[in-house]
């Protein structure tokens, strides 16, 4: 017997059993109910689904079993990881005879062990599939998926404007996905950065990466107000100090340095164009300045001085000023 097949999210299809697996959650209720469209495909299915901690024994062979009007049937089992005893073991057996113009799937988070051996004889099985929900968490992950949201409709969406999207949704997928289909709904162009703005430019947080690019653009005033907004937002200091550290991170790299390249600084094409952009006015000694107080002000926030928001303050104002302390 040959393994099961393994896919992605975005790839499923319809088979006898299927195995949904991985902690996001909002990929796995898209996956099911991509097969559910393949598997009804206009006929009459009927969809039955259940908790694994309530599982009975038996239950899956009558869940599965011809309908009263021979209906397809559809069987979500849904919390695999706290699934009952009973089912492993019919899960088991199940995969040996699966019932004709059926489609049993088991929702497992990968939270826990739980079902292990549930899980080990269905990526054993020939007839089953397994498809993979793993969370998006770099920002190179959340990219890749605005652009195939957009493909996927034949829609284009240029690459500032995806990086724009990616850094106003960063941390909710589920609303990253209804913002790439409001933007495909609304506006029939390609998608720029200011087509985004225009629609989400109100959900840009107040982050440690967007206020040191309004220092790095020379915006004091503002990069400021940035700061306290943040802080009065409950952002904490230590993430906003190493955001604005990784900024200035990436620009020692550059500095000086002509044949910086994506790979060997670490950062994508576009981060590294950015930073080329920004050390244009800077020397290297006042960037070493800058550099010295961000150690400085790590050390103010971490309880080395009694007001760390002055200082936090004063590095930002420094920033502006491209390392100058008199201008």
């Amino acid at each position: 017997m040959s393994p099961a097949r393994v896919v992605s999210w975005r790839s499923a299809s319809a088979a006898p059993v299927i195995l949904v697996f991985g902690p996001q959650d909002f990929f796995a209720d898209r996956a099911i109910k991509t097969v559910k469209e393949q598997f009804t495909a206009g006929d009459s299915v009927e969809l039955v689904e259940i908790e694994a901690a309530d599982y009975i024994s038996g239950d899956i062979f009558d869940l599965a079993g011809a309908g009263l009007f021979g209906d397809k049937k559809m069987v979500i089992i849904q919390g695999v990881e706290r699934c009952s005893d009973a089912l492993i073991t019919d899960g088991i057996d199940y995969l040996n005879s699966p019932a004709a113009d059926a489609i049993v799937i088991y929702r497992h988070t990968g939270k826990s062990v739980r079902g292990k051996k549930l899980l080990e004889a269905i990526r054993g099985a020939d007839n089953a599939l397994e498809v993979t929900c793993i969370d998006i968490s770099k920002i190179t992950d959340r990219l890749a998926f605005i652009e195939a949201e957009f493909k996927a409709k034949d829609r284009k969406i240029s690459r500032p404007a995806a990086n724009a999207l990616a850094e106003i949704f960063n941390s909710d997928i589920e609303e990253l996905a209804a913002a790439c289909s409001q933007l495909q709904s609304d506006d029939s162009g390609e998608i720029t950065p200011e087509i985004v703005e225009k629609y989400f430019g109100g959900r840009l947080e107040s982050n440690g990466f967007k206020i040191a690019d309004s220092a790095l653009a020379g915006r004091t005033a503002e990069s400021v107000l940035l700061l306290r907004h943040a802080l009065d937002q409950g952002v904490e200091p230590v993430l906003i100090v190493t955001s604005i550290a990784r900024s200035i991170g990436t620009m020692a790299k550059v500095i000086g340095n002509p044949k910086a390249t994506p790979q060997s600084v670490g950062v994508q094409d576009w981060m590294l164009n950015k930073a080329r952009a920004a050390v244009a006015s800077w020397t290297e000694d006042d960037l070493a300045f800058v550099i010295n107080e961000l150690a400085e002000t790590d050390f103010a926030i971490k309880g080395g001085q009694k007001d760390p928001v002055f200082a936090m303050e004063r590095l930002v104002r420094l920033i502006a000023n491209k390392g100058r302390v008199n201008v």
